[in-house]
């Protein structure tokens, strides 16, 4: 029995897989979507800094959950892991959630934690999902409540990052709810992940000098139609973007005539990966040494990567893009460009991790930058949602929302001393009616 079809028979993914076909996506992206007041729709300006450095506008309010090396709740015998990465919000059966979150560490040393939830919002456990992994960076939520973990790095053709499932519920452990590697989604510096569970696709991106944006397209013996989850990932196709009128392994970046905010959508097609069980920055060295063509369109620095609607959007943090790509169409547009002028616009510059909001909108996780949080907004209109002074040597990592869309979760990776055993992950708690 797999992790997925364990998930299933449990329940859990009951009410997800139910959204996504009444929505027609994999994820449902807004737990409070239709909500008579969005606290994101007009912010403040950020106020002083409070005493973990936080800079927020009116009416919101942090506190910090967890602290790398310290016990999240007093009565475990379980420490917070260090350099705290990607992460999402899961519902629990009892009222409460749990919050997933990778560890960026390397040699063994990665892997995912959970904290838990009551529904009142307070800790009540903590505990490690998923152990023994490296570079364990962003990842994504599956619409049956399993998180998937991506270890990011590479180092030749036979040692490579592949995606880890978890259950987000239970410690790690053996058995059906034990962690699952998948090396069908393919072998390279994986960032992040998410699932149309429609179409019964997965898609990736590969934080690479010359990453590439992946599909997985499941095979029948996978997923057969008309089942909640996966089997697994063994018979379908791997596949790269390749932007259509774009010479083959063209970089993405250079072609600012077309791929501006504005602009036309561009068609893509999809290309075979080769070697899918090999390093991929590694097979396409070799390629390109060998005068073979290489698949695909190179996006430098893809990172996070999130559906909403029909839409997949993912970044580009090497040119503060974001991008959106029509499922239905198979087109893709910008929906922001950060470096229109050739310089930083002020909102947010080197976005990373992203995640839908409950209003339909985005938050954006800068990468260095300002240390800031971010809004994006449908209408294309931008504004810091916070910012965190003394954490320069940091970055802002997995931004995830609360299932009832009231506290937005997050990490300082490194902290303030800029060390990865210095990790802090907080809860901003959104106002629920004006001037709150």
């Amino acid at each position: 029995m797999s992790l997925t079809t364990s998930m299933a028979l449990r329940g859990a993914s009951a009410a997800w897989a139910a959204t996504a076909a009444e929505n027609g996506v994999g994820l449902p992206s807004a737990h409070r979507r239709g909500a008579a007041f969005n606290p994101l729709a007009r912010l403040s300006d950020l106020r002083a800094p409070d005493r973990n450095g936080a800079m927020l506008p009116d009416g919101f309010q942090l506190r910090l959950v967890a602290r790398s090396g310290a016990a999240p709740v007093a009565t475990r015998n379980f420490l917070w892991h260090g350099a705290p990465d990607g992460g999402a919000c899961f519902a629990n059966d009892k009222g409460g959630w749990v919050y997933a979150s990778n560890a960026e560490l390397p040699d063994g040393q990665g892997g995912a934690s959970a904290l838990a939830f009551d529904a009142s919002g307070q800790v009540v456990d903590a505990y490690p999902i998923l152990r023994g992994t490296s570079m364990n960076c962003a990842g994504g939520p599956t619409p049956w409540q399993t998180w998937l973990s991506c270890e990011e790095f590479e180092t030749s053709l036979e040692s490579s990052g592949q995606v880890w499932e978890c259950d987000p519920h239970r410690a790690a452990g053996v058995g059906p709810s034990a962690p699952k590697a998948h090396p069908g989604l393919g072998r390279f510096a994986h960032e992040a992940v998410c699932i149309d569970a429609v179409h019964r696709v997965v898609y990736l991106t590969e934080d690479a000098p010359d990453g590439r944006i992946y599909r997985y397209v499941c095979g029948n013996a996978d997923w057969p139609a008309g089942a909640p989850v996966p089997a697994g990932y063994q018979h379908g196709r791997l596949q790269v973007m390749r932007i259509a009128g774009l010479h083959r392994d063209a970089n993405a970046t250079g072609m600012t005539h077309r791929l501006r905010v504005g602009a036309l959508p561009m068609a893509v097609t999809w290309e075979t990966v080769r070697q899918p069980a090999q390093g991929q920055h590694h097979v396409r060295a070799q390629l390109r040494a060998a005068g073979e063509p290489v698949p695909g369109t190179a996006f430098v620095k893809a990172e996070g990567m999130w559906i909403d609607g029909h839409t997949v959007y993912f970044v580009t943090s090497y040119d503060s893009r974001v991008w959106a790509y029509d499922i239905d169409r198979q087109a893709l547009s910008v929906r922001h460009h950060g470096k229109s002028d050739g310089s930083f616009l002020p909102t947010f510059s080197e976005p990373d991790n992203i995640t839908a909001t409950p209003f339909g909108d985005m938050v954006i996780a800068e990468d260095g930058g300002n240390m800031q949080l971010a809004v994006l907004r449908r209408d294309g209109s931008t504004q810091p949602l916070l910012r965190m002074l003394g954490h320069e040597r940091s970055e802002l990592t997995g931004p995830a929302f609360s299932p009832d869309g009231r506290r937005l979760y997050f990490s300082s990776q490194r902290g303030t001393a800029g060390t990865a055993q210095d990790g802090m992950t907080f809860e901003l708690l959104l106002p629920d009616t004006p001037g709150a």
